[in-house]
């Protein structure tokens, strides 16, 4: 479905088959140059999706602004860059994205999950189990690179880059002033709340998280554009919700330590969870891996901030309080 969201603005949902999120919401802004913001999977159903879009509005070459490392974010950017468009990401995540193309990035990340005490797989790496690993792309990018207060010039817009890490190290948004337009990635959703997980170079991502969420708080949004889920009508009032939802979360992962020693995924076995599953027995692999990652963030958090302790047995984190 193509739809248009104001002047030379349009919205394509494209397809991310066998995933939960069933869906992203990528951006096109029209003019003498165009502009895709994120690109859906590395599979050709996302392809298809994008061209057909492309053929409506009857334009042919596009620059591409990837608000973040995520493979249903920047799946096909090496097709674009096969087309001589331009590539615009942060240069953290940029990299990022670039050594995620190889093994050794899935082998640091999957050694990472271990030490937060998430099982070896019996099928190989953990991170097999990753849908961003299935559907990521598999060659490098020369990205051209934007830093905050930096400026793309698209259809009539001024986009400026705001950096807003948490979700990953080196998210970014798109944030026309005049226009109180918000490009937001990730970074803020109404129907779902962002994943916030460790990453290689970020210990504290929650804290980094909600650092980015008061620093959007205070900018003049009228329209937030989301990548995925259903318009947030409201922005402030959203970013209230996701205050109290990590205050509840923080709040729920001290009462499940209680007065033992537990490792991340030993928590996050204990959390509540929004899924059609009778136990965690029953989570599909990669809703635990994403679990976990949530559950090591918290505690994580808690323990920066001198809430918890930790402790490091046989190569395995524990928290305590």
């Amino acid at each position: 479905m193509l739809t248009k969201v104001t002047d030379n603005i349009y919205k394509k949902v494209v397809p991310l088959p066998n995933n939960p999120l069933r869906e992203i919401n990528a951006y096109i802004i029209t003019g003498e140059k165009n502009l895709l913001i994120d690109t859906g999977f590395n599979r050709p159903e996302c392809e298809e999706a994008l061209q057909g879009a492309f053929d409506e509005l009857g334009i042919g070459a596009v620059d591409v602004f990837v608000t973040h490392l995520h493979s249903d974010h920047c799946g096909l950017v090496p097709k674009f860059a096969s087309r001589d468009s331009v590539i615009y990401a942060g240069e953290t995540d940029g990299e990022l994205m670039n050594f995620e193309a190889g093994n050794l990035y899935w082998k640091i990340l999957d050694d990472m999950f271990l030490k937060f005490g998430f099982p070896k797989a019996d099928f190989g790496r953990n991170t097999d189990i990753h849908p961003g690993r299935k559907y990521v792309h598999d060659s490098k990018i020369d990205f051209t690179y934007v830093a905050e207060g930096d400026v793309l010039e698209y259809g009539g817009y001024r986009l400026e880059a705001i950096e807003t890490p948490g979700h990953t190290p080196g998210h970014m948004c798109l944030y026309d002033r005049d226009k109180k337009i918000l490009f937001c990635g990730d970074h803020i959703l109404g129907t779902i709340t962002p994943n916030i997980t460790i990453e290689i170079s970020a210990e504290n991502p929650l804290r980094d998280y909600l650092q980015s969420l008061a620093k959007v708080e205070k900018m003049d949004v009228r329209t937030l554009l989301t990548a995925h889920g259903t318009p947030v009508t409201d922005m402030y009032a959203r970013i209230k919700e996701l205050y109290q939802h990590h205050e509840d979360r923080l709040a729920e992962a001290r009462h499940i330590l209680g007065n033992q020693w537990k490792t991340p995924y030993e928590v996050a076995r204990d959390m509540t969870w929004e899924i059609e599953c009778r136990n965690w027995d029953e989570f599909p692999a990669p809703q635990k891996w994403f679990a976990t990652g949530e559950a090591i963030s918290h505690l994580q958090y808690l323990y920066f901030s001198g809430a918890v302790k930790r402790e490091e047995r046989d190569g395995i984190y524990y928290y305590h309080q």
